[in-house]
């Protein structure tokens, strides 16, 4: 056994640091798992925009503005639950949630590989990409390329689901179109540029100088907000190393952290620190940035207290959550209005229109029944109407022109094979023959 092979069996001895990497290892789970569900989301129904019907697609229930309560009570509970979030854990969506940094930071990683670290540089500085001497081929360019456009081509489908049924996106994959694909590509195309020049220029530009997003998020921060804090007492462990600053892809110095900065709590300086110091000799312990809540390390700017606003923020989505419940409770999943018919085509002063609305993504049957009439003073164009999905339908009634003089009182009612039932009230006044 020569000398080499023996140093490498002498078993190396480090100091075991809690959380060191584990931070950025469950961010990394977290980002994915956020691609994933907005995947799945659509595909299962579980939320999905039907363009056609102007409605929100949810669980194969059709609901629209007309369900006020079901919609206002959901994004009552989405804004005061953000709202809370961002006061209690600051700019936490976008280092662990937002799509938009998950994929510059792949975009990221892949160009340092393949091009250098410097090829990083991308900013409004005037500094200039360089890329690695050694990596300087065009072979590592086009793999470059040809995976910034696969990625792109990818994640173009996504907002897709969103307003096209699984069956049609996938006609179209398999380049079978059908009648509501016919303009797919072309969308298709759009978005496909959009997240190539996302990916291959802009990435954290958009995070530092073009998201309004992350502003609306600043609105409610605090100097009591989540934030990283540095360890002054233990400065002489940081031997100036930048180990941190190099780990922030969005270029902040760490231990002079602002209340109002680009930080999105993402802990990859926490992590670096934590790992520089379970690998040094000279350094022992955590490494010198925390999470923490408080006014550690912050300057006090004045924007009121986190407990206030996120009591209110609370309130708010218990609120909306009520409403919410409430609305599911009285959710109808069938509609019925009758009206005058004058407006359609064909149609006379004795004509009313029979509108129904099935809400469900699922086949069904109404059935309708006039009361208050003889069969003979009245003829229903259909005593039943199909629906194979969800959709709005038409039956005309037409009063007989022979009716007494008079107002009648006259009740259509509409039933399903389900239970369901509806009844509409209308009074009808006849001009017909005097008896």
């Amino acid at each position: 056994m020569n000398a080499q092979e023996k140093l490498q069996q002498i078993p190396i001895q480090q100091e075991h640091v809690p959380g060191a990497q584990s931070v950025h290892r469950w961010r990394r789970i977290s980002q994915w798992l956020v691609v994933v569900a907005l995947v799945l989301i659509p595909i299962t129904g579980l939320f999905r925009i039907d363009t056609m019907a102007g409605a929100f697609h949810m669980l194969d229930y059709q609901v629209s503005f007309s369900d006020i309560a079901i919609v206002m009570g959901f994004w009552m509970m989405m804004a005061t639950g953000l709202i809370f979030l961002y006061s209690w854990a600051g700019s936490v969506f976008c280092g662990w949630i937002c799509p938009q940094n998950t994929i510059s930071e792949w975009a990221n990683a892949l160009t340092a590989k393949l091009l250098g670290r410097r090829a990083l540089v991308m900013d409004v500085t005037g500094l200039q990409m360089q890329v690695a001497r050694r990596k300087d081929k065009l072979l590592n360019k086009v793999v470059l390329f040809t995976s910034f456009l696969l990625i792109s081509m990818l994640f173009a489908m996504v907002p897709l689901l969103y307003f096209f049924e699984p069956s049609v996106i996938w006609s179209f994959i398999r380049m079978h179109p059908v009648p509501l694909a016919e303009n797919l590509l072309w969308i298709y195309l759009v978005c496909v540029v959009m997240i190539l020049i996302d990916v291959a220029a802009m990435r954290h530009l958009v995070c530092k100088y073009m998201c309004i997003y992350r502003v609306w998020q600043h609105s409610f921060k605090t100097q009591d907000t989540l934030h990283i804090a540095y360890d002054e007492a233990r400065s002489d462990d940081c031997e100036n190393c930048n180990y941190c600053v190099d780990s922030c892809f969005l270029d902040i110095d760490p231990k002079q952290a602002q209340v109002f900065d680009s930080c999105i709590n993402c802990g990859d300086c926490v992590a670096a620190c934590d790992e520089l110091h379970s690998k040094s000799k000279k350094m022992t312990g955590a490494g010198l940035l925390s999470f923490k809540f408080g006014a550690d390390g912050y300057k006090t700017n004045g924007l009121g207290s986190f407990l206030g606003r996120g009591r209110a923020a609370m309130a708010g989505t218990l609120l909306g959550a009520l409403i919410f419940v409430v609305g599911i409770m009285n959710y109808q999943p069938y509609t019925l209005v009758v009206d005058r018919a004058e407006l359609l085509a064909n149609t006379t002063n004795y004509d009313y229109r029979i509108n129904v609305t099935n809400k469900r993504y699922k086949p069904a049957v109404m059935h309708f029944q006039v009361i208050g009439l003889d069969t003979d003073e009245y003829v229903l164009d259909a005593k039943a109407v199909m629906f194979q999905s969800a959709g709005r339908k038409d039956v005309l009634l037409h009063f007989s022109p022979k009716l007494k003089q008079g107002l009648h009182r006259v009740t259509v009612r509409a039933s399903t094979d389900d239970g369901w039932q509806a009844s509409f009230p209308l009074i009808y006044y006849a001009e017909g023959v005097k008896k």
